[in-house]
């Protein structure tokens, strides 16, 4: 017996592969939901501890000092879209495109206690390809 639905079947599972396929994200993924508000709840200049950010946040993607020697923590997360132009037959061959955000958060410390903290959120676009 031929089952009727074997093409429906095909095109969904296509359509859940291009869905799966369509999102990446990278980096720090507590930083997922936050926002410069949710930040400035959590983090407070003069008050939170070196303990307490690693605690919220983690390990930092990066360690810096500034010329004052304070220590810098550096904490990011991306989350990015592939284009719809990227499924074109021909043109998503020769070229591809992908959009999305960037979140930054910057802590600096003096001694054991946060000196001062920075959240930005960027948009981001990234391309490849002949065009």
């Amino acid at each position: 017996m031929i089952s009727r639905f074997r093409p429906v079947a095909g095109v969904v599972t296509l359509s859940c592969a291009l869905a799966l396929a369509a999102c990446a994200t990278s980096g720090n993924t507590t930083l997922k939901n936050e926002t410069d508000a949710t930040i400035d709840q959590k983090i407070h200049d003069g008050v939170t501890t070196r303990d307490q950010v690693r605690t919220l946040f983690g390990p930092p993607l990066r360690t810096t000092f500034t010329d004052s020697g304070h220590e810098e923590w550096e904490y990011s997360f991306t989350k990015q879209v592939t284009d719809g132009e990227n499924f074109i037959p021909i043109y998503g061959d020769l070229h591809q495109s992908w959009h999305g955000h960037q979140k930054n958060l910057t802590v600096i410390f003096d001694g054991n206690v946060v000196w001062h903290h920075a959240m930005n959120t960027s948009p981001i676009k990234t391309s490849s390809g002949l065009f």
